[in-house]
């Protein structure tokens, strides 16, 4: 782009932009009524095309909220899964190379959203005054001023952003991280609103963009500086993409905007309190009015900061795990990735990568957008906080999925499938592979007025560190 509301990303309008070109034609060579009455019918279809294309009617971003309002839409109405990874220097302190490479690594591995920041300082507790330079050594503002965003840097931001779209992946973007805002006040009462309409214009067609406030901060005390922000983003894109807020450790946006209407879903981030992931997204996911709530930021994997360590790949996994076992979706982060030590970009395939990419691949396979959570499918043994299994199953019943957090054992009332049989596979967390755990009668369709109630009792295999059983309605 080469100012607000002008379009050089790579991403066109083929069908307007031709409309309006062949009017130009039309112009210059249109002579008579006929050609007026082409012309004028042309203008009107282009007229009608745009207006969609522009939103004028709240038209979709990338993604969007299901009908449900439980989790995310494509653009074709198919359930979209929300695989996110942080990288917030992403856009300032990458390279061109190194983000390609990153970006690439990541769609391959079947990663759909990233996380990065716009107006970033290098995170909470070491953040500059102003907001880093990008690698260019072009500033972010012209004279510090969020009003008036500097173009030569967004050039870079466009650049990286339809490099992501290339790859299949959804950029969610903060228009800055919260220090801004609630301690160096740079974004404030005065130019939030122009801030967020001018990055709103300049992403309105660009079809991989969504919106997120907040920046590991509580909004107490700059509410409407928030409100402000994302009110601008909203005229500034005329509804074309979601908005969401992220907060620090142990909240959610929940607590402070849930029933704001620019808010479309929940982020939670638990910090070093990752066995609170299962309750807190189970509380915001009955909220009403409902909508779809993302686990975005935990702890981190090989972080060597939380009190609750060492945070493992098992851990990695149960976080990301319970948050979908909770009816959530999860971001996943590597702590030596994000923070660009020595050695981060040989950090791309660490188990926990690997690990929650698996688990996006077991559940594409068993539709997962149709699964809920239900507790009451594990009749004991549920454990608690660190060791907690869940489970959920289909809205038909014809399938229950149940995670044992750790090697253990838990009875399962295989009467929630309703037929007379349900098939039992072992399914490995970390490697996909499956084992025959047996077929079992249910107690259903017994001939009786009255069906029995079954329960097996099911162990955590061999030696894995945890475990998913599937549970398969057969007659």
């Amino acid at each position: 782009m080469t100012g607000a509301g002008t379009q050089t990303t790579g991403y066109t309008r083929p069908v307007v932009c031709g409309l309006f070109c062949r009017v130009n034609i039309m112009d210059r060579r249109a002579n008579g009524g006929v050609m007026n009455r082409i012309r004028n019918t042309i203008l009107i279809i282009s007229v009608l095309l745009s207006a969609q294309t522009y939103g004028l009617s709240a038209a979709p971003g990338p993604i969007k909220v299901s009908p449900t309002g439980r989790h995310f839409v494509d653009q074709d109405n198919k359930p979209f899964f929300w695989l996110g990874d942080t990288a917030w220097p992403l856009l300032v302190q990458y390279s061109q190379s190194q983000a390609e490479a990153y970006l690439k690594t990541r769609s391959a591995q079947g990663f759909t959203v990233i996380q990065s920041v716009i107006a970033w300082g290098q995170g909470s507790g070491m953040e500059k005054k102003t907001p880093l330079p990008n690698p260019e050594g072009q500033e972010l503002w012209i004279n510090t001023d969020p009003a008036t965003p500097n173009d030569a840097f967004f050039k870079h931001v466009d650049s990286l952003v339809a490099f992501a779209g290339r790859q299949g992946l959804v950029m969610a973007l903060w228009p800055t991280w919260g220090y801004y805002v609630t301690e160096a006040k740079t974004i404030n009462i005065d130019n939030a609103r122009a801030y967020g309409r001018w990055l709103g214009k300049r992403y309105a067609n660009v079809p991989n963009v969504i919106w997120v406030s907040g920046g590991d901060r509580v909004p107490v005390g700059f509410e409407e500086v928030y409100r402000q922000l994302a009110l601008g983003l909203r005229e500034g894109d005329r509804g074309a993409h979601l908005i969401s807020y992220h907060v620090c450790g142990g909240r959610s946006s929940s607590h402070f905007f849930h029933q704001e209407p620019w808010l479309d879903f929940n982020m939670i981030q638990t910090w070093c309190d990752w066995f609170q992931i299962y309750p807190m997204v189970t509380s915001d996911a009955l909220l009403q009015p409902a909508k779809p709530v993302v686990m975005a930021e935990g702890a981190y994997e090989n972080g060597p900061e939380y009190p609750t360590g060492p945070i493992t790949p098992l851990i990695v996994r149960r976080q990301a795990w319970w948050t979908v076992m909770a009816g959530g979706s999860h971001t996943y982060g590597q702590n030596q990735m994000w923070r660009m030590e020595p050695g981060w970009e040989s950090t791309f395939e660490t188990p926990g990568a690997l690990h929650v990419a698996l688990m996006k691949k077991i559940l594409m396979g068993l539709e997962w957008w149709d699964l809920v959570p239900d507790q009451g499918i594990l009749a004991s043994g549920v454990g608690s906080e660190r060791s907690l299994n869940t489970a959920m199953r289909s809205i038909k019943g014809d399938r229950a999925l149940v995670y044992f957090s750790s090697q253990c054992g838990a009875f399962v009332n295989v009467s929630r499938i309703p037929t007379q049989g349900a098939k039992a596979t072992w399914i490995n967390p970390t490697d996909g592979t499956r084992r025959d755990a047996g077929t079992y009668l249910t107690g259903n369709r017994n001939g009786k007025a009255f069906p029995d109630n079954r329960v097996e009792h099911f162990a955590t295999p061999g030696h894995w560190e945890d475990a998913l059983l599937l549970l398969e309605a057969v007659e």
